[in-house]
């Protein structure tokens, strides 16, 4: 346990230092009293440097922006890092200091919405040179595979104009999705999950108990009705340990329950396709994650009607 809280504490520590001494460098190169870090990460500190390109590189092209970043960078990394990491290292009476940091990636835009979910515009990773800015994006929803993948590839062009576009293209990209969403099949929209603890939750007489998860319950209710239909012969039982799809459905369907699940394809003989709620389907795998990351901009998903627009 002491080496594990070692190993940890020594981490934050060289991380902390790092922001400390970069803030410092440049408070001092720009005469200010500014933290100009923007995130610190295990091993990551992003750094705004807007204030030093309008001061130093107001006029330059966004090529040679990067290029002015770069020199920058490399004289951070110099004079900033590897002198105040070895003082640390004399500071700890280590054997041989090394620890260093390298520059990564040299963006223009980037939005945080929580620790460790971000989207950055990258346009130079560790010296490689886009012809097109690419987008960087992590811990988003985007890139989870319990996301419908309809909904991954409208994230990545939804954050792709929220780095570049603006608050009006957004919701009219957010109003045209949902129309196309709408028309989706069951299986191209449902959310795929895992399912454990079937036996756990199941009842033979409510079907499943009270508190089993969405997924669970899901899995539970297809199975239920793969009995009440004699399809048993027709189509695989779910059981534990399997990759499934849910949907939500319309709580007015014949089983009166807001969810199904199903394998590849959600049987017909079911009848329970017109009674998908497509309302909530696309709030929770699309429009609620989206939101996250449009209130950390300010922005909102549908244009709200001001007091003026009422008496124009």
């Amino acid at each position: 346990m002491e080496i594990a809280e070692g190993i940890t504490i020594t981490g934050q520590l060289i991380i902390k230092w790092a922001e400390k001494h970069v803030n410092a460098y440049l408070n001092k190169a720009l005469n200010s009293d500014k933290d100009y870090v923007i995130a610190i990460d295990t091993d990551s500190v992003y750094v705004g440097l807007s204030d030093l390109v309008s001061t130093a590189a107001p006029s330059l092209s966004d090529d040679k922006t990067v290029d002015f970043l770069d020199k920058v960078c490399r004289k951070i990394e110099t004079q900033v890092f590897d002198k105040s990491f070895k003082e640390l290292g004399e500071n700890l009476n280590v054997f041989k200091t090394r620890i260093s940091m390298k520059r990564e990636g040299i963006c223009n835009r980037g939005i945080w919405a929580a620790k460790k979910r971000y989207i950055l515009n990258v346009l130079d990773n560790e010296g490689v040179r886009y012809g097109q800015p690419k987008l960087k994006i992590m811990g988003i929803e985007a890139i989870k595979s319990s996301t419908p993948s309809a909904c991954r590839e409208a994230f990545k062009k939804l954050f792709q104009i929220l780095i570049s576009g603006t608050e009006v293209q957004t919701q009219k990209f957010i109003e045209d999705f949902q129309k196309s969403f709408n028309s989706l099949s069951a299986e191209e929209k449902a959310f795929p999950r895992g399912v454990s603890s079937l036996k756990e939750y199941s009842d033979p007489k409510t079907i499943y108990k009270k508190g089993t998860p969405i997924n669970s319950r899901a899995a539970l209710m297809y199975n239920s009705l793969l009995k009440q239909h004699g399809l048993e012969k027709k189509y695989e039982a779910i059981v534990e340990g399997e990759k499934i799809k849910y949907i939500h459905l319309n709580p007015r369907n014949p089983t009166r329950e807001n969810v199904i699940g199903f394998f590849t394809q959600l049987p017909p003989e079911f009848g329970l396709h017109k009674f998908i709620d497509n309302d909530v389907q696309f709030e929770k795998s699309f429009l609620d994650p989206a939101k996250l990351i449009l209130d950390a901009i300010g922005w909102k998903s549908v244009e709200e009607a001001s007091l003026e627009d009422f008496f124009q």
